[in-house]
């Protein structure tokens, strides 16, 4: 069986409008570089994306070790949440490049930082928003997760 795989380059002019904002505001925030590439295979049918990474389809993309695998862009078009999902997948290459932290700790940011609503998550992802809400204030963000960093934030620029 032939894969119709098609690769992207984050950041890219294929990417949806508002990620890159957004991941570099959180840049910013985090102390971190902004400038990386984050390698994006998009899956041609949602039985090749279940196929390569085995997760049911109600995930939309996911990330590891610098690589993003996500459903078709159209479907996750259609369904309201491409800008989301990209945006999600990027921010969890920030966080793992610069920072060792915890599972519910670095959902729970991401989820904090891309204005995730509660009522709209379910399973984990509620869980780790819920969890971050309750144990990260506001005003100690930064400082809970600058403990985390594993590079110098001078270092990481």
């Amino acid at each position: 069986m032939a894969l119709g795989i098609r690769r992207y380059v984050y950041p890219g002019e294929w990417c949806p409008a508002g990620v890159s904002e957004t991941v570099n505001q959180v840049c910013e925030f985090l102390k971190v570089n902004p400038q990386f590439d984050v390698v994006v295979f998009e899956c041609e049918t949602l039985q090749e994306f279940h196929q390569l990474t085995s997760k049911p389809y109600f995930i939309g993309a996911v990330y590891k070790d610098g690589i993003v695998i996500t459903q078709p862009f159209e479907v996750l078009r259609k369904k309201g949440v491409l800008q989301e999902i990209i945006t999600h997948e990027v921010l969890h290459h920030v966080l793992q490049s610069n920072f060792k932290l915890p599972v519910w700790l670095e959902e729970g940011f991401i989820l904090y930082e891309t204005g995730a609503s509660l009522d709209q998550l379910y399973g984990n992802h509620k869980y780790y928003l819920e969890k971050f809400l309750r144990e990260v204030p506001c005003e100690k963000i930064y400082a809970i997760m600058d403990s985390y960093r594993i590079c110098d934030p001078v270092e990481c620029y």
